[in-house]
C-alpha cells in the first residue's frame, strides 16, 4: 500500500512538473512573439520616420488634375489596324 501511494504521488509530481514546464515554454514563446512584433512595429516607424525626414522639401509636388499629353497622340503599332477578323464576335453568350 505504501508504494501505490508513493508511486501515485511521484506521478502527480511529474504531471505537474510537465504542466509546469509547457506553461513556461508557452509563456516563454509567447512573450517571445510579442517582443518580435514590437521590434517589427518600431522598426516600421522608424522607417516611416526617416523617409518623411529625408524626403521632405525633395521630392515635387505631383499634381493630378494634369491630363496625359499621349492620350491624343497615335498609335504606334502598325499591325494593329491589318486584321480584318479583328471586330468578329467568337462567342454568342457574351
Amino acid at each position: 500500500m505504501n508504494k501505490k501511494i508513493l508511486l501515485i504521488i511521484l506521478l502527480v509530481v511529474v504531471i505537474l512538473a510537465l504542466a509546469g514546464g509547457g506553461a513556461y515554454y508557452y509563456w516563454k514563446m509567447k512573450a517571445q512573439k510579442i517582443a518580435v512584433q514590437q521590434a517589427v512595429q518600431d522598426i516600421q516607424e522608424a522607417t516611416v520616420s526617416v523617409t518623411e525626414h529625408i524626403s521632405q522639401g525633395v521630392l515635387p509636388t505631383i499634381e493630378t488634375g494634369v491630363a496625359n499629353p499621349m492620350e491624343s497622340a497615335q498609335s504606334a503599332n502598325p499591325y494593329e489596324k491589318t486584321n480584318p477578323f479583328s471586330n468578329i464576335k467568337v462567342n454568342p453568350f457574351e
